[in-house]
This record gives C-alpha cells, structure tokens and sequence, in this order.
C-alpha cells in the first residue's frame, strides 16, 4: 500500500524552476538564457543535469536551442500557430488582418501599462524612445529601438498570455511587412511623426494615464495602418 518517497532528480527541479519562470513571465519570450556554464554555476548544479532540464524545456516548446549562438524562451503559442499563420500570412492583405490583431492588443498593453508599470520598465521605455530619436537623427529607420519600445510596453501590462501573443504577432507582421515599413522608416516627415507618436504613448503611460495611452497607442497604429496601405497601393 505504501510507496518509498523518492527524492526529485534534479534536473527536474531545474525544468520545474525554469518552466515556471517562463510561466510567470519572468523570462520573457526572445530572451536569451545565459550560456550552459554560467546558468549551471547560477543554479549550483552539473551541466548534464541543466542539459536534460534544458531538453526537456524544449521538446514542450517552452525554448530553443540553436547551435553556436544559445538558448532562447520561445513564446508558447508559437508551434500552435505558426504553421496555420504560414498559409495565412501568402495572403497579400494578410498584413492588414495582422495589425488589426496588433492594434486590439496593443491599445490594451498601452492601457494596462499605465497602470501596472514599473519604475525600472518606465526607464526602459524611455531608452528606448531616446534611441529612437538618435536613430531620427541620423536617418536612420530605428528599427529594434522601435521594436523593443513596443515590447517593453507589452511586458508591462504584466499579462503573460498577451505577452506571448505579441510576441508573435509582431514576427508575423515582420515577415510580411518589413520592406513596405523600411520604406516607411526612411521617409523623414514620416519618421519624424512616427517619433512624436511614440512620446505621446509614453508621456501617457509616464503620467499613469490609461485612457490617454491607449488612445495615443491606437492613433500611432492608425498611422501606421493607413501610411502601410498607401505604401501597398502604390506598389501594385
């Protein structure tokens, strides 16, 4: 009737710290873990226990491990999704489909954001909108300034699933977007008024404003919606 009580292997108690870090957004999706040796000597275990808890990690889809370059949290709505959004994405007016998704999410990170966020993701959000301008400056398009900005907002609305989510949608608009915004980036009036969107998304969160920040959010990705269609028609 009775059962010897065996002690946890740990590896097991690595998978079960790690996969509950990911759950609780802790590590967030595209964050890189540090490499094996480091972590090993951070949790205070052997490299081939981390190394089962690691593929165990990933055979779940909660990371990735790519050689020569590391281990990254994979969002874990990507396997489910990705293959059906492949298909979808061939659609030409996909994109508009994609930020019609981003747009509801988004306004909603903007407006929680506002509320929940911390001293440290506020300073985060403004390196990045100072990276932003630099990159102005320079003509330059801003790119992962712009991208970062976004999910740093994203991550402090402090909604996991929603988290996961935009990480994806923002992939799939990536590849399906990237020349058409590129475009976008390079004219500088545009970029110019891409820029001061961003400060008004900010100086809302900043004053803890949820209902300004999610209308600055949504009159940003207005912009972007109706300036990518323009781009779109006048390239067919």
């Amino acid at each position: 009737m009775f059962r010897k009580i065996k002690p946890k292997k740990v590896s097991d108690e690595i998978y079960e710290q790690l996969r509950n870090l990911v759950i609780k957004g802790e590590l967030k999706p595209g964050s890189k873990l540090p490499p094996e040796r480091d972590l090993a000597v951070h949790l205070g275990v052997s490299r081939p226990s981390l190394r089962e808890a690691l593929n165990k990690l990933e055979s779940q889809g909660f990371i990735e491990q790519i050689q020569g370059d590391g281990t990254y949290i994979k969002s874990f709505t990507q396997d489910h999704l990705d293959s059906a959004i492949d298909e979808f994405i061939k659609n030409e007016d996909a994109i508009f489909d994609l930020l019609e998704v981003r747009k509801t999410l988004e306004t909603w990170s903007a407006y929680y954001a506002a509320q929940r966020v911390t001293s440290e993701q506020l300073k985060e959000i403004k390196k990045y909108l100072d990276e932003l301008k630099d990159a102005v400056d320079k003509g330059d398009t801003g790119h992962i300034a712009d991208v970062n900005f976004h999910y740093t907002i994203t991550y402090a609305a402090s909604n996991v699933l929603q988290t996961h989510l935009m990480r994806n949608i923002h992939d799939w608009v990536e590849r399906v977007s990237y020349k058409v915004r590129s475009q976008m980036h390079m004219n500088k009036e545009e970029q110019n008024a891409l820029y001061l969107q961003h400060c008004k998304i900010y100086d809302a969160i900043k004053a803890k404003n949820p209902e300004g920040a999610y209308n600055a959010m949504k009159e940003h990705l207005d912009y972007v919606d109706e300036h990518m269609k323009k781009i779109q028609n006048e390239k067919s």
